[in-house]
């Protein structure tokens, strides 16, 4: 142990040390399987770092923990601040790969400590986290919480990867689950449920959890249990985990049993950030509203994202309000293959089938061939439960790709496009429309221009954070009054393929009176649908 300790001054600086080794000898596979990405240390450290000192003797709660790293990271914060006595420490660790690296850092950290006169009690369950602590979900009175143990700090980078509502995990945790759930979200939950009165949890997680309606159930609960304090953002999603290949928007916060009036958010563009990130103090009731069913969570980066947030504040209508409907397009393609073609001529008998790929920024290409994807449907009796009345509409890709410079992608559609009666729109797809009725020539237009604008998109990034633009989410976001909208369209259907800059200016000058400067180049002859 002496030799370690000439070699690596501190624990954290052990566990990276073996990390790095174990991650240069591991595949990309494993890791992926297992949700497997270790933390840099400059970033256990942050996370150390933000934890409030308590008694001197304290339990701490490392679920998922990996190598060790963000425990050593904390408690070397914590002996820092405060003349610690005794730690009592709980490790959760599924991998036998990884466990012979946890006993190595934990025995180097329970030495470093001895040396400090401070005792370390610690224990490493092979067990699965959710489900040992299932019971969490059981308690109905306070008598009942006595079995369960209960920690000071709960600090965490759990796994990360979905599993099926069927999983024996999301059953022991169905409070947290609707639809397919993701592993960390249920560590968050379960946490959050252990932890002491006046404890605090410190967690590197996804920010998916912020919005959506499969975290919907977790955010109710998480959030009737503990108030976050602290919120820190990468601007970077590919330089935290640089040593794993990981494409994430990933984020750190801190939540407290006790509710905190403040969330203070920091930002730094990845790891090397952190020593220097920009802050700023935000009240809790303006990032997210407690009394709300959804619990939606803002979490904006910067000022130009703190501005929009107020901007739709003030508009008081959803979609519903003006009898327009979005939903996701009725036509899984494996399941109706006896439908498709991939040749042919549109008429009564043969529909257009739109894909995601024919939507493009505010024009639809169709036909455009993508691989072996059939762009036709057959209209029949069979069918005609997955295809839709050919009227117009607005098209939405339901996910973004890595190389679109916005999270939302849409495109007008109009029915005078197509000689047919009903049109077949893939799964892919979010569709608005009015129920009973149509969409006028300007509503489509603004519409289209509405949620192509560089302001919507800003809005819809502060809380939506993966590729999925789910219908649910456009649903209930608030939009500007209905006469606003259609000024927009008539404005937008003056330009021949309206850009970004053209969409930017309108939008803003119509709902934010800021100057528009019409393209004088522009003409009113224009083709709707561009040729592949």
């Amino acid at each position: 142990m002496m030799e370690l300790k000439k070699k690596h001054t501190i624990p954290s600086e052990f566990a990276e040390f073996l990390g790095l080794e174990y991650a240069y000898s591991t595949s990309d596979k494993h890791k992926k399987d297992n949700g497997q990405y270790f933390t840099p240390k400059q970033i256990a450290d942050f996370m150390g770092n933000l934890a409030s000192t308590k008694t001197n003797k304290i339990s701490i709660l490392d679920p998922g923990c990996g190598t060790g790293i963000l425990t050593c990271s904390l408690i070397e914060n914590l002996i820092q601040k405060s003349a610690i006595t005794e730690i009592e420490l709980v490790l959760y660790e599924t991998d036998e790969n990884v466990l012979t690296i946890t006993q190595k850092v934990i025995e180097f950290l329970a030495f470093w400590l001895a040396e400090k006169n401070i005792h370390l009690k610690y224990i490493i369950n092979r067990a699965d986290f959710v489900i040992e602590n299932s019971k969490v979900f059981e308690i109905s009175t306070l008598f009942g919480s006595e079995n369960v143990s209960h920690y000071d700090y709960i600090i965490s980078n759990p796994p990360y990867f979905k599993i099926s509502k069927n999983d024996k995990r999301a059953k022991a945790a169905r409070e947290l689950v609707y639809g397919q759930p993701n592993i960390y979200s249920l560590f968050m939950g379960v946490a959050a449920k252990l932890l002491k009165q006046d404890g605090e949890m410190i967690f590197i997680t996804p920010r998916s959890f912020a919005a959506g309606n499969y975290f919907k159930a977790f955010r109710q609960s998480f959030f009737k249990d503990v108030s976050i304090s602290n919120i820190h953002i990468f601007e970077s999603r590919n330089k935290m985990f640089k040593n794993d290949n990981v494409l994430q928007e990933n984020i750190i916060l801190r939540a407290t049993k006790q509710f905190n009036s403040d969330i203070r958010i920091t930002v730094s563009l990845c790891d090397k950030g952190l020593k220097n990130p920009t802050e700023k103090v935000f009240k809790t009731n303006s990032l997210i509203d407690l009394k709300s069913r959804d619990k939606v969570l803002f979490i904006p980066s910067n000022d130009k994202e703190t501005s929009t947030i107020e901007i739709f504040k003030r508009w008081q209508n959803t979609l519903n309000d003006f009898n327009i409907r979005i939903s996701t397009g009725p036509i899984v393609a494996f399941r109706c293959t006896e439908f498709l073609k991939t040749e042919g001529e549109i008429n009564d008998s043969l529909s257009p089938l739109i894909w995601l790929h024919n939507i493009k920024e505010m024009e639809l290409i169709y036909p455009l061939q993508k691989g072996k994807k059939p762009g036709f449907i057959i209209n029949s009796d069979e069918s005609r439960k997955v295809l839709l009345k050919n009227k117009n509409y607005v098209l939405l890709r339901r996910f973004s790709s890595k190389d679109d410079k916005s999270r939302l992608v849409c495109c007008p559609f109009f029915s005078s496009d197509f000689e047919t009666g009903m049109v077949g729109f893939e799964n892919h797809l979010n569709y608005i429309h009015r129920p009973n009725g149509n969409l006028s020539e300007n509503e489509i237009w603004g519409f289209s221009a509405l949620y192509s604008s560089s302001l919507f998109d800003t809005y819809f990034r502060t809380f939506n954070g993966n590729t999925q633009v789910g219908a649910t989410e456009l649903k209930q976001i608030k939009i500007p009054p209905l006469e606003d909208i259609i000024l927009i369209g008539s404005k937008i259907k003056e330009f021949n393929k309206p850009d970004k800059q053209v969409i930017n200016e309108i939008v803003n000058e119509v709902l934010l009176e800021r100057t528009y400067v019409k393209n004088t180049r522009s003409t009113n002859n224009f083709t709707r649908i561009g040729v592949a």
